[in-house]
């Protein structure tokens, strides 16, 4: 694999993480809500995470364009800021990241306020930049504005919903304790939200996800396993299954002891609280692999070619 190539999936792996990290902090700055001063002010906090991934994801975007005018024109990475312009004006990729990086932009425009009227920018911000991203992949293979690319943009805001979610919520969570000590209600109702909006992308995400791969797969000829995209592909599931097992104890497990504990003052609530956070924690390194992963998977033909 070529140097270029290599640092392409790099920077786009970052620009996954950071656009995980955006919607997540959008997320549950949207769950914490705007009642008690003490949430209040660190929803201005999770305000200034998410225009500063937004920040850090239009600089990798432009990192980006930079690589690929490298890639498409063949020229070597010191001199490929003169095809820049080429690549934007006269190729598909161009339109499609010019699309992307006007949603950042869009999005930054909210900037750190935690108002419905930022969130919503902020959101229709993140549908434009995976409407982009979607168009520059494989789903784009049969034309734009298909039905394979809608899906697909809708598997790319479910992933971001979920893996943001939960990376930024044991962030969130691992704060608590010293930011809200008094509002135990709080904290398990945040527990709730997030577990039924992880559980609502997750679904999602495994109905588009199937689509995708049968869309992706539907030609090849040799077994899954015999290509790298196969061999690649397992690896995202399985990372994907630990991400869901974790998920489900929590929510099966920890989440129900939890509720029951801030009713009734358990001498329990303590530690399933940590358990909650630890289980969080472990599967929001699961996500990142799987994000991870997934950028791998984006610069890998389903062929093998």
């Amino acid at each position: 694999m070529e140097s270029l190539v290599v640092m392409q999936i790099a920077v786009a792996a970052a620009q996954d993480v950071l656009f995980a990290i955006a919607v997540g902090a959008l997320a549950c700055g949207v769950m914490l809500g705007r009642d008690a001063q003490a949430v209040q002010a660190y929803a201005a906090t999770l305000g200034r995470l998410r225009l500063g991934a937004l920040c850090m994801l239009a600089l990798a975007c432009c990192l980006y364009l930079w690589l690929q005018a490298a890639v498409m024109s063949g020229a070597p990475l010191t001199e490929a800021g003169q095809e820049v312009t080429a690549v934007l004006t006269q190729s598909h990729f161009g339109i499609a990241w010019t699309a992307g990086f006007v949603g950042v932009v869009l999005a930054m425009m909210g900037g750190t306020r935690a108002s419905p009227a930022a969130w919503l920018l902020a959101a229709g911000g993140a549908i434009l930049y995976t409407a982009g991203k979607a168009a520059a992949s494989h789903a784009a293979d049969a034309g734009d504005f298909t039905p394979r690319e809608a899906v697909h943009v809708v598997h790319l805001c479910a992933t971001a919903l979920w893996a943001g979610s939960v990376i930024v919520s044991a962030f969130v969570l691992g704060r608590w304790n010293a930011a809200f000590a008094d509002t135990v209600m709080r904290r398990v109702a945040f527990c709730t939200q997030l577990s039924h909006l992880a559980t609502i992308a997750l679904g999602v995400v495994i109905l588009t996800g199937i689509y995708n791969v049968t869309q992706d797969t539907a030609h090849l000829a040799a077994p899954l396993l015999s290509v790298l995209y196969g061999r690649l592909l397992t690896l995202k599931l399985a990372l994907v299954a630990v991400a869901v097992v974790l998920g489900g104890i929590n929510r099966m497990g920890c989440l129900p002891r939890l509720q029951a504990g801030a009713i009734d003052g358990s001498a329990t609530l303590h530690r399933m609280q940590h358990a909650f956070d630890r289980l969080l924690a472990i599967e929001a390194v699961a996500m990142l692999a799987v994000l991870i992963v997934a950028a791998v998977l984006g610069h890998t033909s389903p062929s093998g070619g």
